[in-house]
């Protein structure tokens, strides 16, 4: 069959080689001018285990997350090898709970434990290991580990280097024979023409594509807006944010042997730093300063920076990462510019209001996953990072059914 893949992020990227694989002949067509630039890359690369998800009182979110979690490097080693896979897995996150934390400690530690509990059970279950690793897993308190005023555990969960994923996915893209990109093609809507469907851009000019038998959208950004202009508008508010992180590079150069252990601070506007020793780069996010805009529009726009400004927002990140990781606090106070950039994109789920609202459905995600909307044509709502391999596999497994 033909199949037409809008977006090549993860999930796009991951379904377009699904249905190449099964021997189907696939076009993706990406916005811009190269693939896994956005989104994908542009993230902390937390393959999540739920921990952060402590104000979901129906345990959903974890329950979902642990099982993306545990099929994240099955899934991805059809086209990523053992030890090209191990190479880019980072160390285990501390787990800071400041004193200011959204939720109870107890509450927090009493989640730790349903979540380590979930996962061992899953892993045995599946007979699948999270990420390769042996297990069981157990979080453990830190008593020694904690900023003043914070509780600190350490735990099973890890992050990947999201960029090294990408490039080892783009490359298996690239070298398929029955996968064909075009770049720089806007995408406007999907036109139902028969048993068939064409694909319409944004360019006035630009004739339509087609015929496909199968159009998967795997749009980030523009997906809701894409199903609506086809006649197919999702339910519920929508929130969307923008949220940059600072990557810093030749991280051990700048804090010598200082380099902090992995951190999520919970729960709550707070942030995270992650280290990659495959290429000595260090990411920090800092909520009140990364998130930089949210609303409930469908119309999005990117925000710019000034390089004064981007010196500014990259010092006030660590400043403010400082609160758990001290040594971040060096970074701020150095002469400018360091070799850092910001690295952001937007982040979109269902909800109302942000996370600093306890009752926000920000807090609740564990309902992403393909959605048929009409024969031979399906969204991906992919949620989180981890989540795009199950999701794009799903989508191929579903929608073959259907064929």
């Amino acid at each position: 069959m033909q199949v037409v893949v809008i977006g090549a992020g993860l999930t796009g990227c991951l379904t377009a080689l699904g249905f190449a694989d099964r021997g189907h002949q696939v076009t993706i067509l990406e916005q811009a001018a190269t693939l896994l630039s956005r989104a994908s890359a542009a993230n902390e690369g937390k393959v999540h285990l739920g921990y952060v998800f402590g104000a979901d009182p129906y345990f959903h979110t974890a329950e979902r997350l642990i099982d993306d979690a545990i099929l994240f490097r099955p899934i991805l080693e059809h086209w990523i090898s053992a030890a090209e896979f191990a190479a880019v897995v980072c160390d285990p996150f501390v787990y800071v709970v400041p004193a200011d934390s959204g939720l109870p400690l107890d509450v927090i530690r009493c989640h730790f434990a349903r979540v380590d509990a979930r996962l061992n059970a899953r892993m045995d279950e599946l007979g699948l290991r999270y990420l390769g690793q042996p297990g069981p897993f157990h979080s453990r308190p830190l008593p020694d580990g904690g900023s003043a005023g914070a509780t600190c555990f350490l735990t099973p969960e890890r992050a990947v280097w999201p960029q090294g994923i990408s490039a080892i996915v783009a490359r298996a893209v690239t070298l398929h024979p029955r996968i064909e990109v075009r770049y720089l093609a806007e995408v406007a809507r999907v036109v139902d023409r028969g048993e068939k469907w064409h694909v319409g851009f944004a360019t006035a000019d630009a004739k339509d594509e087609g015929p496909f038998d199968i159009v998967i959208n795997c749009a980030w950004a523009d997906r809701r807006n894409i199903d609506r202009r086809s006649g197919y508008p999702s339910a519920g508010p929508w929130f969307t944010r923008y949220k940059f992180g600072v990557v810093l590079r030749s991280a051990s150069h700048h804090l010598a042997d200082a380099i902090p252990p992995n951190i999520t601070a919970t729960s709550g506007p707070f942030g995270d730093c992650v280290y990659y020793p495959m290429n000595d780069s260090l990411y920090a996010s800092w909520y009140p300063v990364g998130m930089c805009f949210s609303t409930m529009a469908d119309t999005l726009r990117r925000p710019s920076f000034s390089p004064s400004e981007m010196q500014s927002l990259m010092r006030e990140t660590w400043q403010g990462c400082a609160s758990f990781a001290p040594v971040l606090g060096r970074l701020a106070t150095m002469d400018s510019p360091l070799p850092a950039e910001l690295l952001g994109d937007f982040i979109i789920a269902k909800g109302r209001s942000d996370i600093d609202d306890p009752a926000s459905g920000l807090h609740q995600r564990s309902d992403h996953g393909p959605a048929r909307l009409a024969r031979g044509y399906w969204s991906i709502e992919t949620g989180k990072y981890v989540s795009a391999p199950r999701c794009a596999m799903d989508c191929v497994r579903e929608c073959l059914e259907e064929f």
